[in-house]
């Protein structure tokens, strides 16, 4: 390799190095917020705008959406929050995380939770934790109750020749596998494990919204209401949309002007120059988005209307 050859490589390696260098000085989680904000609109002290879209996260996805309400919680510059919902619900465990999340930060600040077009069963359960609820008459929400469904497979794997032996100590130990039927003492034993779950849902409810526990229970049969309906039976506050819930929000922390924020994971300077970067292999396939959907049918126990999605 020649002189110049060696300079123009030298020079490459150099620039890559001061680009990956920088980038790391740059690095959002070391300016002691992951989150980066962007407003949407307005001037003034900061509301910020937190969303649950889909089904109630799990893992990664839980985690960002924990971190943002500490965010929130802990930045002074925040007077209030909003919180649109627009979920069917999702598992149990990830939903009162959540739930205790906003209640934690519902104590420092505002919180004004607004309705899409459906905030049910966990999405409903979430929304409690606000200080008000605002609702789209036609929004469908409620379906308060617990529900698991459970893939008995039995059948199919017969007429496909595959048998499974389960060896066992414990004679319950194989219960909700999938592979036979429930008997009567295992559906005896998940009843009581669900209704556990469905008695800290009604406890919620009756919590956020300031009602007798009895009233509540006559209302959670699992069925559905329409906006409408829940501002009639003290299920909501308001008939409204986002635009209003925001208003209140800022009125409700003596704001006279405000600016609506969000929140958004920030690039390193290495992704503000080279952008994201493509991802090759099988990695989101059609069999592997098969086989995550195999892996995700097991037992759990959910708040989740089923009308709006089963996963």
């Amino acid at each position: 390799m020649n002189r110049k050859r060696w300079l123009a490589l030298l020079l490459f390696l150099g620039v890559i190095a001061l680009v990956v260098g920088l980038g790391r000085l740059l690095r959002p989680e070391e300016t002691g917020r992951p989150w980066q904000e962007t407003t949407l609109r307005g001037r003034g002290e900061k509301v910020v705008l937190l969303e649950l879209q889909g089904s109630i996260p799990t893992g990664q996805a839980l985690e960002d959406f924990l971190s943002q309400v500490r965010q929130a919680q802990e930045d002074p510059g925040v007077k209030a929050v909003l919180l649109h919902v627009e979920s069917p619900g999702g598992s149990v465990t990830e939903t009162e995380t959540i739930h205790r999340a906003l209640k934690a930060l519902e104590q420092r600040k505002p919180l004004v939770a607004a309705f899409g077009t459906i905030a049910a069963s966990g999405g409903y359960y979430v929304a409690t934790a606000a200080r008000e609820i605002f609702t789209p008459p036609t929004a469908l929400t409620g379906s308060i109750g617990v529900i698991s469904a459970i893939p008995e497979v039995s059948g199919l794997l017969a007429k496909l020749g595959i048998r499974v032996e389960v060896l066992k100590v414990g004679a319950l130990k194989d219960m909700a596998s999938g592979l036979k039927p429930l008997t009567p003492e295992e559906k005896a034993v998940l009843q009581r494990y669900m209704q556990e779950a469905y008695e800290l849902f009604v406890r919620r409810v009756a919590e956020g919204r300031r009602l007798p526990l009895e009233r509540v229970k006559a209302l959670a049969d699992g069925r559905i209401y329409s906006g409408k309906q829940a501002v009639a039976l003290g299920l909501a506050d308001r008939e409204g949309y986002l635009e209003d819930a925001e208003k209140r929000a800022a009125e409700l922390a003596g704001l006279e002007t405000h600016r609506l924020v969000r929140y958004e994971k920030p690039k390193g300077l290495l992704q503000e120059l080279l952008g994201d970067i493509p991802s090759f292999g099988s990695k989101g396939s059609e069999t592997e988005r098969l086989l995550a959907l195999l892996t995700e049918s097991r037992f759990r126990l959910e708040y989740r209307y089923l009308g709006g999605g089963l996963w």
